[in-house]
C-alpha cells in the first residue's frame, strides 16, 4: 500500500481497510508501506525500512492495494514476477493498458465499443485543434492517472490553458474529450476467463463532477446500487463492461466506467486496481450483489496470479 503516485493517501486508507478485513483464520498478514518517495518499504507502521530484506521474505501473494502509477501501471507487477512472487489482479500488460486512457481507447474502439469523441494533445501541439473537432465544455485528463487526479471541466476559452498546463504536470499527454450530458456509471468485474460483472452503479456527484474530493467524500456524491436504468439497459452494460475487461485482458478483478447516454453506452476507462475503501464504488457494488467486504477479498485472492 502507499506508493509513489498522488494517490498514495487513498491507497494507504484501501490498504489498511484490506489488512482490517482479511479473515485471520485463513491468512498471516503482513502489512508493506512504500513511502511517497518510492525509497522507503516498511512493515506497517515501523520506522525500519526494510526494503531489501522484504526481497529475501518468503510469502505466498502479494495483494496489490496500490493505486496510480508505479502501483497500478504495471510497474510493481513486474517486479513481482521478476521476483517469482504471486500477486493480486491484472499482470503487467493489461496493468499497463488500463492506466494508459490513450492506449485503452484506441483498444475499445478497434473491438467496436463506443467512446467519447477524444483529441490527444502534448506540449508542443496547437490548442486551437480542440475548437476544429471538439465543442465547448471538454474534459481535460493527463494520460495516465486515477480517481481524476489532474481533471479539469473545461467550460471557456480561458481555462483550457491551465488546464493543460495541470495535465501536463502528470502525463506528456493530455486527453481531451467531449462532455457527454448523461448517466455516470460503474460496473465491476470479478473473474478471469468467464468474468462476472457486479450490479451497474449510479454516480451522481453533488460537484461540477465526479472529482477526487467527491470520490472520497461521502457527502458529496450519491452512490446508487442499482443505477436506474432498466434491466435491458442494465445487461448491456454489463455485457460492455466485461467486453472492455477483456479488450485489455484483465485478470481478477476490475471496475469500467461509462457514460450512458439515451440507449447508448461510452466507454471511459478500465481500473486495474478500484479503490478498496469504505467508500469506493466496487465493494459498495460487491455488497448489493450479496458479496461482504472480506469475501470480496477471498475472491480476489482466489483469482490471484498462479
Amino acid at each position: 500500500m502507499g506508493g509513489k503516485s498522488a494517490e498514495h493517501k487513498i491507497s494507504l486508507i484501501s490498504g489498511r481497510e484490506v489488512v482490517k478485513n482479511l479473515d485471520p483464520k485463513k491468512y498471516d498478514v503482513l502489512p508493506i508501506v512504500v513511502s511517497k518517495d518510492g525509497v522507503n518499504w516498511r512493515i506497517g507502521e515501523g520506522k525500519k525500512n526494510f526494503k531489501f530484506e522484504i526481497l529475501n521474505l518468503k510469502f505466498d501473494l502479494a495483494f496489490i492495494a496500490m493505486h496510480g502509477p508505479y502501483g497500478e501501471d504495471g510497474t510493481i507487477q513486474g517486479f513481482l514476477e521478476l521476483l517469482g512472487i504471486s500477486y493480486t489482479g491484472s499482470g503487467v500488460l493489461a496493468s499497463a493498458l488500463g492506466m494508459n486512457k490513450i492506449a485503452s481507447r484506441r483498444l475499445f474502439e478497434q473491438v467496436g465499443l463506443t467512446v467519447p469523441k477524444y483529441i490527444v494533445l502534448n506540449k508542443k501541439d496547437d490548442p486551437k485543434i480542440i475548437f476544429r473537432r471538439l465543442k465547448l465544455p471538454v474534459f481535460v485528463k493527463p494520460s495516465n492517472q486515477g480517481s481524476s487526479v489532474g481533471t479539469s471541466f473545461v467550460k471557456n476559452k480561458k481555462s483550457l490553458e491551465k488546464a493543460l498546463k495541470l495535465a501536463w504536470e502528470y502525463s506528456a499527454h493530455a486527453l481531451v474529450e467531449e462532455y457527454l450530458n448523461g448517466i455516470e456509471t460503474t460496473v465491476g468485474v470479478l473473474g478471469n476467463y468467464n468474468p462476472q460483472a457486479l450490479p451497474v452503479v449510479e454516480i451522481v456527484p453533488k460537484t461540477e463532477f465526479f472529482d477526487y474530493k467527491a470520490k472520497y467524500n461521502e457527502r458529496l456524491c450519491d452512490e446508487i446500487v442499482p443505477a436506474r436504468i432498466g434491466k435491458s439497459l442494465t445487461k448491456k452494460a454489463q455485457q460492455i463492461a466485461i467486453k472492455a475487461y477483456q479488450t485489455l485482458g484483465c485478470w481478477g478483478f476490475g471496475r469500467v466506467d461509462m457514460i450512458i447516454k439515451g440507449q447508448k453506452i461510452y466507454v471511459l476507462e478500465v481500473n486495474t486496481i478500484p479503490g478498496l475503501t469504505p467508500v469506493s464504488l466496487l465493494p459498495k457494488a460487491a455488497q448489493a450483489a450479496g458479496i461482504p467486504y472480506h469475501r470480496l477479498l477471498d475472491r480476489i485472492i482466489d483469482f490471484a496470479t498462479p
